[in-house]
C-alpha cells in the first residue's frame, strides 16, 4: 500500500480512536483499516496502537509517529491547493485549547464567522484551565494566560484580562453590598482557580492603590466558568472578566476595584509545520481578539 495511504488510515484511526469509526470516514471495510494498520507496524517493527475493548490508543512511538504523518500529509494538502484552482479553499481539522470562559464569551463568536467562510473547516475544541502539551496532544493553536515557556512553542500577545469582582443581585440584597475591600471578609467568596484559588487576592484600584486581601472561600470551583455559574445562582462573591455575557446578569461588586492586568497570548507549535487553514484562523484571531479585549475589559 502507498506509505501517505498508510498514514492517512493511521491518523483516522487515531483522531477517531476507533477503527470501526475511521473505516466509516475513510468508506472502507473495517478488515481493511485493520490490514493496513498491521501491515503498518510489520513494516516499521513496532508497535503503534494499543487495543483495548473500548478502542485504540496509541503508543509513545505511535504518538511520535502521528505527529510527524500530520505533518507531512498537511505539507502534502498544502502543495496539492497550491496547484490547483481551489487554492482558496481551506478545509480540514483545526484543533484549539482554551479556558472555556474565553472561549465562550471572546472566541466561538469569531469561529463562528470563519466556518462560514470556510465551510469544509472543522473545529476540534479543548477547553479546561489545564495547560495542555501542544505537542503531545497534537493542538494547532492555544490561548493562554501568562507568558508561555518552553523552546518549542512561538506565541503572540493577543491582548489582557481583566478580572473584577461581581456577585448575583439576590445574593447582594441578602448579604449586602461590601463598600470597602476589608467588606469582602463578612462575605462568602467562591474561588479555586488562577488568582482565586489563593488565600489572598491582589486587587488594584482605578485611582492606582493596590493592596492584598486576606480571602477565605466559602466555596470552591476548578473552572472559570464554573465559578460564574455560582455566582450567577446566588452562592456568594467571585471574579470574572467584565466582557462575559454573564457579567451582564451579574453586579459588580466593589466597581473601582480589580485584579492585576492578566496578558493573552495566542500559542502555537514552533517546529510543527503549519497548514494554511491554521494559519489562516491564527491571522484572524491575531486581528480580531486584541480590539475585543481592549474594549470589554
Amino acid at each position: 500500500m502507498d506509505r501517505f495511504q498508510e498514514m492517512l488510515v493511521f491518523r483516522r484511526v487515531v483522531e477517531a480512536g476507533n477503527v470501526t469509526r475511521a473505516a466509516e470516514a475513510l468508506h472502507v471495510s473495517q478488515p481493511a483499516v485493520s490490514r493496513t494498520l498491521a501491515g503498518l507496524e510489520s513494516r516499521l517493527g513496532v508497535e503503534l496502537l494499543r487495543r483495548t475493548k473500548r478502542g485504540v490508543q496509541p503508543t509513545d512511538a505511535g504518538q511520535a509517529f502521528f505527529r510527524d504523518a500530520v505533518d507531512l500529509l498537511d505539507r502534502l494538502d498544502d502543495v496539492e491547493a497550491s496547484t490547483t484552482a481551489t487554492r482558496a479553499a481551506l478545509a480540514g481539522p483545526i484543533r484549539l485549547a482554551t479556558a472555556s470562559l474565553l472561549f465562550t464569551g471572546v472566541i466561538a463568536p469569531i469561529l463562528g464567522r470563519f466556518v462560514a467562510e470556510h465551510p469544509l473547516v472543522s473545529i476540534d475544541a479543548t477547553l479546561g484551565s489545564t495547560q495542555v502539551d501542544l505537542v503531545a496532544e497534537s493542538i494547532d493553536l492555544a490561548l493562554r494566560g501568562g507568558r508561555p515557556g518552553g523552546q518549542d512553542l512561538k506565541f503572540r500577545k493577543l491582548g489582557v484580562i481583566q478580572l473584577a469582582l461581581f456577585a448575583a443581585p439576590e445574593y447582594l440584597a441578602r448579604a449586602g453590598h461590601p463598600a470597602t475591600p476589608e467588606d469582602l471578609a463578612d462575605h462568602a467568596m467562591i474561588g479555586g482557580i488562577g488568582p482565586t484559588a489563593r488565600g489572598h487576592w491582589p486587587l488594584e484600584a482605578d485611582a492606582g492603590q493596590s493592596l492584598t486581601m486576606p480571602i477565605a472561600l466559602r466555596h470552591h470551583c476548578d473552572d472559570l466558568q464554573g465559578l460564574v455559574a455560582m455566582a450567577e445562582a446566588g452562592l456568594g462573591i467571585t471574579l470574572c472578566p467584565p466582557y462575559i455575557e454573564a457579567a451582564r446578569r451579574l453586579t459588580r461588586v466593589l466597581p473601582g476595584w480589580h485584579l492585576p492586568d492578566s496578558p493573552v497570548f495566542l500559542v502555537w507549535p514552533a517546529q510543527r509545520h503549519m497548514p494554511a487553514r491554521v494559519r489562516a484562523l491564527l491571522d484572524v484571531l491575531i486581528r480580531e481578539i486584541p480590539p475585543l479585549l481592549e474594549r470589554q475589559s
